[in-house]
Parts: structure tokens; sequence; C-alpha cells
């Protein structure tokens, strides 16, 4: 063992004690590990008998542990360390497999984990859950307050949706348009392959508009609702381009790749359409809302037969336009609006 003293050095051989009498020395004394005493005065010679004491007890002290120690030598200061470093990691090691680290937060270095969950995606969760209650507890904040302790959050996480329940509509109408989308690409795709026939235009545009408006039926009762919070001012805008993104992929998938007027007014009488069969839909109480498929036939097939004239493109504007007046007044009487008080 080595004790290194400033300006001098004395080397014990298994010696575990240290006399060092100066001028303001700090000792700190243990038994197999390297000791550093500051010097910072000279060496009293006043004490000479006394550190001579010292000496004379660790001349004893290692005969005595010369005869009883007669196996390896107490390991050094790095060993112990070294030991104590490496059970410690295997320690943590072990527990940090057992552990499920929260990676919905950011670590200490700032780095998300790879299942780290933005405030988006965390919304779009919410929502989806939330629609388990929609019939329940309607279109409402209610419904989103529900889903979030269903997913171990506070019921505050309401808080996160400013637009409260036109985010869950909005939501629930473009998880729609997407599972549309979704559809009609892997029905072109097996048209493209060869294993399906292609439609008619008549029957692929029918077939596309009543498998959306289906989607609505586990909500139907409380649809109407839903209607009209899109019809609500601030709401308008979203709602319209989820509209007219589900009308333009519908024609897209159909085989429309027109370039002049038509592109509009196939557009636009299609959204007509789409918003009155809508309409006879949460009013309709025949068996699997035949009353329905059969209004919706018949508008098709007048889309289809459609002529390409200034008149018609006008007509077919001003019919889109009644259409959407008459539903916001239908809706008024559905929900109760439009009563007199």
């Amino acid at each position: 063992m080595i004790f290194g003293i400033k300006e001098k050095s004395i080397i014990l051989t298994n010696f575990d004690v240290l006399f060092a009498i100066a001028t303001n020395i700090h000792v700190r004394l243990k038994t197999g590990f390297v000791l550093q005493v500051a010097v910072q005065g000279t060496v009293s010679l006043q004490c000479s008998n006394v550190r001579r004491g010292f000496h004379r007890a660790a001349l004893l002290r290692l005969a005595s542990d010369s005869k009883s120690d007669t196996s390896v030598p107490p390991p050094s200061y790095h060993e112990v360390h070294t030991t104590g470093e490496s059970s410690s990691s295997s320690a943590q090691g072990e527990s940090s497999e057992d552990a499920q680290p929260n990676t919905s937060f950011q670590d200490q270095s700032g780095e998300h984990g790879e299942d780290y969950e933005t405030e988006e995606q965390l919304q779009a969760r919410i929502l989806t859950a939330a629609l388990e209650f929609v019939p329940q507890h309607g279109w409402t904040v209610e419904a989103i307050a529900a889903a979030a302790e269903t997913l171990g959050l506070s019921s505050a996480s309401t808080g996160m949706f400013n637009n409260g329940a036109g985010d869950l509509v909005l939501h629930f109408v473009a998880q729609c348009n997407a599972q549309l989308a979704e559809t009609l690409a892997e029905q072109n795709n097996q048209v493209q392959l060869g294993q399906a026939e292609a439609k008619k235009t008549a029957e692929f545009l029918k077939d596309a508009v009543e498998m959306r408006l289906r989607m609505l039926i586990p909500y139907i009762d409380t649809w109407p609702q839903a209607m009209s919070i899109l019809l609500l001012p601030h709401n308008i805008p979203d709602s319209l381009k989820h509209l007219s993104t589900m009308v333009d992929d519908i024609w897209y998938y159909a085989g429309d790749r027109s370039t002049d007027v038509n592109w509009y007014t196939r557009r636009a009488a299609l959204t007509g359409i789409y918003n009155t069969t809508e309409l006879v839909m949460v009013q309709d109480s025949s068996p699997d809302f035949e009353e329905t498929w059969a209004f919706l036939d018949n508008r098709i097939k007048d889309v289809v037969n459609m002529a390409n004239t200034a008149k018609q493109v006008q007509a077919t504007g001003e019919a889109v336009v009644q259409g959407l007046m008459g539903a916001a007044i239908t809706l008024k009487n559905l929900t109760g609006m439009n009563q007199r008080r």
C-alpha cells in the first residue's frame, strides 16, 4: 500500500495504519485503500517519540497479520470498485429487463422512444375510443371524457379538444372517408390485376355511396345531432373539405379523368346526391334502409345520364344549393331547432 505525502513519500508494505503529525494535516484511513495525505507544513520534531510509538504498533500489527493471513492479499481499490460496479450494472440490467419503460415521454437526453405518442396521435386514440360511447352520450364532450377514463386518462383530457363535440364528429367523418378510400383502392387494384371485373359507372357510384352511408348505421339514431354540428359556422370549412375529398375519391376510382367543366359538374352533382340521400336515410324506417338505396339508385342514374351543357351545369349548381338549404331546414326540424318557443 502506498501513501503519498506532498514533497515526500513513505512506502509501508501491508500497513493499514499511518500516523502523521504536521500542521493542518487531513488523513482518511480505510483498510486496503490508497490514502493521500496533504502536508501543508513541516513535521513537528517534538512529537518524534509519539510517532515512533505508532510506528512500533504498526510493526507489531504487521507481524500479527503475517502469522494469521496466509491467503490471497486483500483486493486493491480498483478491484473492489470494479467488482462493485459490475455487480451494480448486472443488477440494473436485470431490473431493466423486468421493467417496462414508459416511452410516451422524453428521456433525460430529450430524445423520444420508439413508441413515443404525439399529441395528435393521443387525440385520435381518445376520439376513436369515444365512438363507443356515442350511442349512450351522443356526439358530446361527455363521450370523449368517458373514453379518456377507459384509457386510464383523466376526464380533464377533454381540454385537449378545443372544438369539443365538433372534433369528435369530424374525426369520425375523416375515419370513414379513409376507410372508403382504402376499400376503393383495393377494388381498383384487383381490377387492374384481372382478379375482378370492372363495374359500370352507375353501379360503381351507387355501391361507393351506399358503402359510405352504411358506415353511419351504428350511429343512425344520433346522426342528426352530428349533422347539425357539422353545419355550425366554425365547422363548415372542415366539413366541406371532407365531403369534397370523399366525392373526389369516388369519381377518381370510378375512372373519371376529365379536366374540363365536367370535372366540377360531376362532383357537384354527386355531392348533392350524397347530402340528400343522407337526409332520406336518417328518416328511413324501412328494413335495411331499402327506401334509401332505391332513392340513391334513381339519383345516380340521373347523374350518369346528365348531358354536358351549360344549362345543366347551372341547374346542377342550383340543385346542390337547394339541397344544402333543404338539408339545413330538415336538420333544424329533426333536432328541434326550428320549433317555436
